[in-house]
Parts: C-alpha cells; sequence; structure tokens
C-alpha cells in the first residue's frame, strides 16, 4: 500500500510541475518580464531562485526592464575588494546603472555629490532617480538643490521642497532620512562641499516677521516624529521647518 502511495504521489507531482511549466509557457513574453520585474523589486534573492526555475523566467529575467526595477538593498554600497565575484558583481551593477535603475542612480548620485564633490552630475543622477520616486534620492536631491539654491535661484528651491514635502505628506521623513544617514556613514564624504557662509544663509524669506518653527514644547529641535504636524505650533513657518532640516543635513557632510 505504502508503494502504491508513493507511485500515486510521484505522479501526482510530476503532473503538477508539468501543468506549471504549461501554463508558464502559455503567458506572453511582456507578462513574464512583467512578474519577474515585480519579483525582482522586492528581493533580489527571489529573483534569482526564480531565474533558475525554468528556461522560460530565465530568458524573462535578462531583459532590460528586469534590471531598471531590481532591489539592490542586499548589495553592498562600496566595493571593497577586487575579486572574480565582486567583477560579475560590478558587471550586474554597471547593467543596472545602464538601465536607469532607481537605486544605482541614487548611489551614483550620492557618490558624485558627496564623494567627489561633482554636483552637476551627482545632481542629474539624483533628479533621474527622484522622478522615478526613490525616496531616499528624494530627501538628498530636495536637500542638496535647497543647500545650493538658498536665495538664489526660486525654481530651485520649489523643487526641493516639492521633494520633501511629499515625504512629509507620506509620513516617511524620518525613516527615509535615517536610511540616507546609515548609507552616507559608508562613505568618505568631502566635508568642504558647503562653506561656512553657505550654510549661514536662510531659506526663510521673511527673515525679521518669521516667528520660526517650534514645537509645541516650545523646545527648539530635529523633528524625529514622521507625524510633526500634530505636535508644531500652528503658527510655524514651514521654510524654517526646512531650515530645520538642514541643520541635520548639514552634519552629514
Amino acid at each position: 500500500m505504502r508503494n502504491i502511495s508513493k507511485n500515486m504521489l510521484k505522479k501526482k507531482n510530476r503532473s503538477s510541475s508539468s501543468l506549471t511549466i504549461t501554463t508558464i509557457k502559455s503567458l506572453p513574453k511582456d507578462l513574464l518580464v512583467e512578474i519577474v520585474a515585480s519579483v525582482a523589486s522586492h528581493s533580489s534573492i527571489d529573483f534569482h531562485n526564480a531565474k533558475k526555475s525554468c528556461k522560460d523566467l530565465l530568458d524573462a529575467g535578462e531583459d532590460n526592464y528586469v534590471y531598471r526595477r531590481i532591489s539592490l538593498d542586499r548589495f553592498p554600497f562600496i566595493q571593497w575588494r577586487r575579486s572574480p565575484t565582486t567583477d560579475k558583481l560590478l558587471l550586474f551593477l554597471k547593467r543596472c546603472k545602464e538601465n536607469q535603475n532607481a537605486e544605482s542612480l541614487y548611489r551614483e548620485g550620492l557618490r558624485e555629490c558627496l564623494g567627489n564633490g561633482n554636483m552637476k552630475e551627482g545632481l542629474k543622477s539624483l533628479d533621474m532617480a527622484a522622478k522615478e520616486g526613490h525616496k531616499e534620492a528624494k530627501y538628498v536631491y530636495g536637500m542638496m538643490l535647497l543647500c545650493s539654491s538658498l536665495c538664489e535661484d526660486e525654481k530651485s528651491v520649489e523643487l526641493g521642497l516639492g521633494h520633501l514635502r511629499f515625504l512629509k505628506e507620506s509620513k516617511c521623513l524620518v525613516r527615509t532620512r535615517d536610511k540616507v544617514k546609515e548609507l552616507v556613514r559608508q562613505m568618505w564624504t568631502n566635508h568642504g562641499m558647503f562653506s561656512r557662509e553657505n550654510r549661514k544663509l536662510r531659506l526663510c524669506p521673511f527673515k525679521n516677521t518669521c516667528k520660526g518653527w517650534k514645537l509645541k514644547e516650545g523646545v527648539w529641535t530635529l523633528c524625529d516624529d514622521e507625524d510633526d504636524d500634530d505636535i508644531v505650533i500652528n503658527s510655524s513657518c514651514e521654510y524654517c521647518r526646512w531650515e530645520n532640516e538642514l541643520k541635520f543635513f548639514y552634519g552629514l557632510m
């Protein structure tokens, strides 16, 4: 009886496997690519496992769109040692960048702005990543625009504020800030990129008439609450709120 049951179970498994393969083969290539890209955007491990499962998913996984969407959370920001493994990884990351992967663009922007002092190229990469909806890129790009445009370019200031307002309204500003801090700690930053004079410039256009930005308890401090509307005085100035955020950002430099 046990042998009969085992044989029946094997036949059932083979039948189920065959049905799965047949079902996958019946799907159009564009849909397979979209499915694999969705898996890759959540987990690079699940992405590699999916590619190993069958040839159709392997082929779909090589589409450029997948490399644009794949998550890089498990990949180190800085490659300290060269080896055959890291060489393959560098080729993989290069392909992600060539296909405008948002995380790859964000990392490139950080390296150029904070590490190499190449603001033009760095801001370009951060802008592209921010437009893709990358939250950390929105934070860094928004803050960089405020840093480089204080009292100079109103359009850039409003663009920067737009990205920061999005994070605040999405109630993820503090979490995003912490993720940026974690990544920047891994870098050698260009500490001289912002002069003392630049740090003294004020974002608030109201100057002498402004009431500032304060917590309801009356303490002037960095806000560490996602829902800061509940703990800030209603008459507080939004510009001063972001000036206060700039103090933290300068601390990263």
